[in-house]
């Protein structure tokens, strides 16, 4: 072949090889929703049964675009080095000509292989795919001895490192996510909106045990046949509803609702009958830490009750859940006119002044970093702990007081206030690393 033959064989390789390049990244990044959209818009009938067929398999697809670049990369490259050689009349090609074709080939490569599906990718993968969802289903079918392998090569890799097999759901949820970040930066929903669509997809793998009053802070009673005590009791917390125990929580004898005793007050005062707050207790509901949020609310609506109280491993009360908190799981933080705002658990307060952030050490640490990202800050997540106290504990070892300071990372935190078997609250900040102490010589003992 003629140097002409082989530049124009290395460039129809090149660009039929961009081509499958583009959409095999457009596949690992359209939308289905849009996409789904989009075919429907054309009303035509002959693109809705391929554009199922790559939603329902968007890897595999974009697996078979992947398999007929890669050897067309490879030819292009070949072609542009005999070029070269051809260029300098070369019966075969010396290191120079190699070297040069393969430079160029790598040019080319990168420009069009990378760069531009790169932006189609960005900003016209579901345009792109629908054009070519006939011609993708087809290769797809084609290639299918060969996907075969891949999928098999894909499945032993995963079983050797021990990860889990892949989730439709995770991923539809994932690009859910996405779909909802990019509209907010776009102004088409609000900071509000975003979290509480969040907080819906996160709903199904949310857990009792990441959302329950744990047992320190249960507001208990302790069971007694003196009305006076239960109803200054009632007042005080000011619960409609409140367990009831008898020598410790482990050992729950049922609910009482302050209606109950409000009517049992109403239908017997003044006829000298004694008060017995067991014929007024409700029974009381008992979930395990690990069931789901979903699950939860499920169980309540069906027994018809608001309250429940959660079990640990052992049987032992470890919390309590009530409906308000899933409703608050989705919606936020709900503050009636009777709570204070030190009755609220949570809570982060930015100071743009100081670079600072004062916060409640029973938040949640994923809640707590969503707050400290404008700070440049990020506290560790861990299977040992769920909140910035358990946090601070864990990295310390031992319960602090109230005044120690400690870098972690990009943070900086000191102690504002603690008991002496808890972290109360804390000040966070942006690391210094000149005179706060590591972890190991904070307070050291």
């Amino acid at each position: 072949m003629t140097p002409g033959w082989w530049l124009v064989t290395g460039i129809v390789l090149l660009t039929v090889g961009g081509i499958f390049g583009t959409l095999t990244m457009c596949l690992h990044r359209f939308s289905r929703g849009r996409l789904t959209e989009l075919a429907e818009k054309k009303d035509n009938p002959r693109l809705l049964a391929p554009v199922q067929s790559i939603c329902t398999d968007p890897q595999g697809h974009a697996a078979a675009m992947a398999l007929l670049r890669v050897p067309l990369q490879l030819i292009s490259g070949i072609a542009f080095v005999m070029y070269v050689s051809g260029l300098r009349a070369e019966t075969y090609p010396g290191w120079l000509s190699a070297l040069t074709g393969v430079l160029i080939a790598s040019a080319l490569i990168w420009l069009f292989n990378v760069l531009v599906p790169q932006a189609v990718s960005r900003h016209g993968a579901e345009p792109t795919i629908l054009f070519m969802a006939p011609t993708i289903r087809t290769l797809h079918a084609a290639l299918g001895p060969f996907l075969i392998l891949v999928r098999f090569t894909d499945e032993v890799v995963r079983r050797l490192s021990g990860a889990a097999p892949a989730s439709d759901q995770i991923a539809i949820d994932t690009e859910l996510l996405s779909v909802v970040t990019e509209r907010e930066r776009e102004g088409h929903i609000d900071e509000s909106e975003r979290d509480m669509i969040e907080a819906v997809v996160e709903f199904r793998s949310t857990t009792v045990e990441q959302i329950m009053t744990p047992r320190t802070e249960i507001d208990a009673l302790a069971y007694t046949d003196d009305i006076n005590t239960v109803l200054a009791f009632v007042d005080e917390h000011g619960h409609s509803r409140v367990p009831v125990y008898e020598e410790s929580l482990d050992k729950m004898l049922g609910v009482l609702y302050a209606k109950d005793l409000l009517r049992w007050i109403h239908t017997h005062s003044g006829d000298g009958q004694a008060f017995n707050l067991r014929t007024i207790l409700r029974p009381v509901s008992f979930v395990p830490e690990t069931k789901t949020v979903r699950e939860l609310l499920t169980q309540l609506l069906s027994e018809k009750v608001h309250i429940a109280m959660v079990a640990d491993e052992y049987g032992g009360t470890s919390g309590l859940v009530t409906m308000e908190d899933i409703v608050e799981e989705i919606f936020g933080d709900i503050q009636d006119e009777y709570e204070t705002p030190e009755d609220v658990v949570g809570g982060v307060e930015l100071d743009q002044t100081t670079r600072t952030a004062v916060i409640d050490a029973r938040t949640p640490i994923d809640d707590a970093n969503d707050e400290l990202e404008d700070l440049g800050v990020e506290l560790p997540e861990s299977d040992d702990y769920d909140t910035v106290a358990g946090f601070v504990s864990a990295t310390l070892g031992r319960i602090p007081e109230a005044g120690e300071v400690f870098e972690h990372g990009t943070a900086r935190i000191e102690v504002l206030e603690a008991e002496p078997t808890r972290v109360v609250r804390v000040r966070v900040g942006p690391a210094k690393h000149e005179d706060a102490p590591t972890p190991e010589h904070a307070g050291a003992n």
